[in-house]
């Protein structure tokens, strides 16, 4: 979700702005240079590997892209040392054999990775944009793009069936979080959380006879609550990483 900045590229969770890594304090300003668009046409879909070259050292990095009959083209971001799997892009463009995805988690301005498609449609290179910062990436295409299925929950009691508003206190900032649940005809649930302008993320559902526990399955963050005995408030205690705050989701349309 929301993730700090480190100089050592380390995902952490003191909420300082930023995604992956501190690369607004320790890249050097530098327009865009690589990832120009070429004359034909690169199809993305599969799963990519490579690193974006930061300064102080690389930061390994996976991509899955595929583009549906509409050409439309979507996608996720892994970067597996740091229990991040399969997040959201939320914007995904192609033109020609370029290539622009961008990653917001709610609590930094977007991230993009902004490059093209090698014309043998083995390699995507180009910059990883921060602001007005900006670092060259290399990926390699090395198969099929893995996206994992939405977890299979048991369906869950109608009092925690629909939305969910809270807010997370970060550095004395409120962003907003809202959480979405609900049944399935199929005999499961399905949920899931996003934080401000972030993607939304599924959660794996696990209920309690008053409550309920929420894991991320894209991120390392959990949800352990309670429901209220009038059903219109979740309360309980958020962790992710060093992270630990007490959130209290309140059923959409309920008085306050």
């Amino acid at each position: 979700m929301i993730r700090s900045n480190r100089r050592t590229c380390r995902w952490s969770c003191d909420r300082r702005d930023g995604l992956i890594f501190a690369l607004a304090v320790f890249v050097a300003l530098a327009p865009p240079s690589r990832g120009h668009a070429g004359a034909g046409v690169g199809d993305p879909s599969g799963h990519w590997e490579g690193s974006i070259h930061a300064p102080s050292q690389d930061v390994t990095v996976a991509v899955d892209l595929a583009v549906d009959k509409s050409g439309k083209l979507s996608g996720t971001f892994s970067n597996e040392g740091e229990r991040i799997s399969g997040f959201p892009f939320a914007a995904a463009s192609l033109d020609g054999n370029a290539v622009r995805l961008e990653i917001r988690t709610g609590g930094s301005p977007a991230e993009t990775f902004a490059g093209s498609v090698a014309a043998d449609g083995k390699s995507m290179s180009g910059d990883f944009l921060v602001g007005i910062y900006s670092v060259p990436f290399d990926l390699k295409r090395t198969g099929d793009a893995k996206f994992a299925p939405a977890p299979k929950n048991p369906a869950i009691d109608a009092a925690l069936v629909g939305e969910w508003n809270a807010s997370l206190d970060l550095q004395g900032k409120a962003l907003p979080f809202v959480l979405k649940l609900s049944n399935r005809a199929d005999g499961t649930s399905v949920g899931s959380w996003a934080a401000g302008d972030g993607s939304a993320t599924p959660v794996a559902i696990a209920a309690q006879q008053h409550g309920v526990t929420l894991t991320s399955t894209v991120t390392a963050a959990v949800f352990a609550g309670t429901l209220s005995a009038d059903g219109k408030e979740l309360a309980g205690t958020f962790t992710e990483g060093a992270l630990m705050q007490a959130v209290t989701f309140k059923r959409a349309g309920a008085a306050r």
